[in-house]
């Protein structure tokens, strides 16, 4: 592969966003080791192996949306999102066919990975496993769409909170779910459900002209409030848990990031073009703050 071939490969994968995959996966296995579920070095490889392929279902899920969005002319060189990132498709240096061989072909490779911790761990890795993988494929693949139908912001929340952060939990705790680390995933979630939101309301008058009723575009009116209250839902049920003793206190380190939201919020009502990948930065640091938190307690 040449430099521009993987220039090109890099652009598809979106291969600045994949940070927040093993940055929700710290939560996964800070957690783990809180309750004191982390034994043996096996756990940790099974947990690694998770992480890959959850990285690999995310260059999947990046490929396929923008293959999807082209290909149903949601995107054009006119759309905000080909302002701020590199768009091969829409460039046309990365066709069609191919960008469709890629995504599948990473999605084939994170499921073979999936498949072998299902085999190794059981039933709760293949529950994750299925509702995470369906969902990734669904939010802009046919017959589902569920961008186009409202559900995308929500279906994306929930994998990348409770789906991925309990399968992260379950894969290095072999097997083993607690409920409570559902809860935990609720302030990422949130987070995440801002990230997508901020994408498709920056997008919802492109999306709109293209028949996309996204949820943005069905409550565009209210899109500000909507935003806000998610970031900050986020941080007060951060506090929540840890007042329940669900969490330990030291996870309250992630609090420090709160001190990005204001500026996020100011962004957000300028509608700045690359609002998504500033919220992106804001769930990143959470996540591995919230995670390492949980890791130091240990240490104490």
């Amino acid at each position: 592969m040449n430099k521009l071939e993987f220039t090109e490969f890099l652009g598809l994968i979106r291969a600045w966003s994949l940070f927040m995959t093993p940055a929700a996966s710290i939560i996964g296995i800070g957690y783990a080791n809180y309750l004191g579920l982390i034994h043996n070095y096996l756990e940790i490889l099974y947990f690694v192996l998770a992480v890959l392929g959850a990285l690999l279902l995310h260059m999947s899920v990046n490929v396929l949306n923008d293959y999807y969005d082209v290909n149903q002319g949601v995107d054009s060189m006119e759309s905000p999102t080909a302002r701020y990132r590199p768009h091969p498709i829409l460039t046309g240096k990365v066709s069609l066919p191919t960008a469709r061989a890629l995504g599948f072909s990473l999605m084939g490779l994170g499921v073979v990975i999936g498949i072998y911790l299902v085999l190794i761990e059981g039933l709760w890795i293949l529950i994750f496993g299925l509702l995470g993988v369906f969902l990734l494929y669904a939010y802009t693949g046919p017959p589902f769409t569920l961008k186009y139908r409202g559900l995308g912001e929500i279906s994306v929340a929930l994998t990348w909170g409770p789906l991925l952060i309990g399968g992260f939990f379950v894969a290095t705790s072999m097997g083993i779910l607690k409920p409570a680390i559902l809860l935990v995933s609720i302030p990422p979630m949130l987070i995440m459900f801002a990230i997508i939101y901020a994408n498709n309301y920056r997008d919802r008058n492109f999306d709109s002209r293209a028949g996309v009723k996204s949820l943005a575009v069905l409550t565009s009116r209210y899109g500000y409030g909507i935003y806000v209250a998610s970031l900050i839902t986020a941080f007060i049920i951060t506090v929540i848990l840890t007042a329940a003793k669900i969490t330990p206190f030291t996870s309250l380190i992630a609090i420090a990031t709160a001190s990005m939201v204001p500026g996020l919020i100011k962004d957000f009502r300028a509608n700045k073009y690359d609002i998504d990948a500033r919220t992106g930065r804001l769930y990143t640091i959470f996540c591995i703050l919230y995670g390492v938190g949980m890791i130091i307690n240990s240490l104490i």
